[in-house]
């Protein structure tokens, strides 16, 4: 079972190393940033939390504040415990938090395929404002929740 609390940063070193994971797998983030803790804490964060489980931190989500809405950023999941309601636990956390947004580039299909099972609606697709390092800009999809879609709610069960 999976557990998702705030946060703390006494934390942060074990995000670093499913981050670092996450980077291997994914390429995610595409650039490793020179300071990994850091990044986990951009300036805009609202709030942050992980996944947990018996084999310590599985995921990190944050909301993040952009131009008065609020942006899910930062979400991850450790590469062995996908599959096990850790994207999907996390990003029912952020819409609780008050998250409404999210951008994702186009290569990264899992997750886009977990935000449109989520149901989350693509309403956008723009280059990016960054470059990857081999001088491409990726293309990023936008998506907004669905206030009246019940899937995220269908697809995570409520823990009593």
């Amino acid at each position: 079972m999976v557990l998702v609390r705030p946060r703390n940063p006494a934390d942060i070193p074990a995000c670093v190393e499913v981050l670092s994971e996450v980077h291997e797998s994914d390429d995610y983030p595409h650039r490793w940033p020179r300071d990994p803790a850091g990044w986990l804490t951009p300036e805009n964060m609202v709030a942050a939390w992980i996944a947990e489980n018996d084999n310590g931190i599985v995921g990190h989500v944050v909301i993040v504040d952009q131009l008065g809405a609020l942006w899910v950023s930062r979400l991850f999941a450790r590469p062995g415990h996908r599959g096990s309601l850790v994207g999907e636990s996390l990003l029912r956390q952020a819409c609780i938090g008050g998250a409404t947004m999210l951008d994702v580039i186009e290569q990264s299909s899992k997750a886009i395929e977990l935000y449109e099972r989520t149901g989350w609606t693509l309403v956008d697709t723009r280059p990016a404002a960054w470059t990857m390092s081999d001088g491409r800009r990726p293309v990023e999809r936008i998506y907004r929740s669905d206030p009246y879609s019940n899937q995220l709610a269908k697809a995570v069960p409520t823990q009593r």
